[in-house]
Order: structure tokens, then sequence, then C-alpha cells
């Protein structure tokens, strides 16, 4: 059984993005399974920690670690990404050397936004930071669920979204799942490995 790791960039409880991710865990492909991680007690980054990092940031770590794969759910703040989703970052990252968790990680990303027009601009400096880090990022699809509130819907009982999204949903999910199945990071892996040396 092959794990996908849900992180959501806003830390409401409800939010809509959280509400995504619960929708999307709830549709991965035969063989693969949902685990989450909670950003709410990941303090901010400070180089004075880096060797002595908090436990919530070495589950962190251990959590993007052990995936096969990684799905961000996250909003877009002043057309940008959140600092929490960048913080999250950061800390996974450091220490870089000999290899931190994210490199070669393939990683898929949703924005769910009330706005009719914003979104994308999250969802692309998420992936391009995260292959600037040495992670793989589904470069070929972008989802951003716009007028987001109006697309959540219940079926027996159970929050979903309407049926034209779920479809971009699952498309979003099994396009990760395809970089995973493909070992799309192999070569960052390998790459990283003759520059750094391996983990």
């Amino acid at each position: 059984m092959k794990s996908i790791l849900f992180l959501v960039g806003s830390l409401r409880a409800e939010s809509l993005n959280r509400r995504l991710a619960r929708v999307a865990a709830t549709n991965l492909p035969d063989g693969y399974e949902a685990a989450f991680f909670d950003l709410n007690d990941v303090p901010f980054y400070n180089e004075d920690l880096k060797g002595h990092a908090p436990e919530s940031v070495l589950a962190l770590r251990e959590s993007i670690r052990s995936a096969d794969g990684v799905f961000w759910a996250t909003p877009e703040y002043n057309y940008a990404l959140p600092g929490i989703v960048k913080n999250a970052i950061d800390w996974t990252t450091r220490p870089m050397l000999p290899q931190h968790p994210i490199v070669g990680k393939p990683m898929n990303a949703a924005v769910a936004t009330n706005s009719a027009t914003n979104g994308i601009r999250s969802l692309s400096d998420l992936k391009r930071i995260w292959a600037n880090c040495g992670g793989v990022p589904v470069t070929t699809f972008d989802f951003v669920l716009q007028l987001a509130q109006s697309k959540f819907i219940e079926q027996d009982g159970i929050e979903t979204i309407e049926p034209t999204s779920m479809g971009v949903l699952r498309f979003a999910i099994d396009s990760l799942a395809r970089a995973i199945e493909g070992e799309a990071g192999a070569v960052a892996v390998a790459n990283w490995t003759a520059r750094f040396g391996a983990a």
C-alpha cells in the first residue's frame, strides 16, 4: 500500500482547503491510503533551533519522508502562497545536507478559493519552490477550485464537491499517483546523491 500525505496551507479548522483535502483523501486510487499532518504546532523557522528542532518539526519531516507522495491543499493570500506553507518547507529542508525529505518527493497541489479569478499564483509559487528544493511537482496539471463555497455538496451525508470539479480533482490525484508509480523522483534523488551523497 502506498501513501499520500495531505498537507493544508490554512490553520482554520473548517477552511475550504481543509475540506477539499478531506474530499481528496477519500478519492484515492486503489492501492493508496491517505495520511495527514496538521501544521498548527509547527513554530516559525528559527536558525537557532536548527540542531534542536521541536518534536513537531521532526514529526513533519518524518511524515514527508515516509510518504510516497504529497498533496497540498492551500489558499492564496495576497497573490502568493501562505506563510505557513513556506515555513513548513523551510523546516523540512533544513538541514539541507546530505539529503532532506523533499528531495525526489512527488507532489501535486490544489487551491480552493472563493474568488472567481485568483488562486493560480499560490499553486505556481508552491510548485516552483518545491522543485527548487529538489522535489518533483506535477507540472503538467494545475487545479484551482474557484468559487469554492458553491462547489461543496453532500451525498449520502458525506461532503464532496460537484461532479465536474470532482472529475478534475480525481485527475489531479491520479496525476500524482502516476508520478509516484513512474518513479518520477528517481532522477532527482540520483542527481542529489551524486552531488551531495546519500541520506
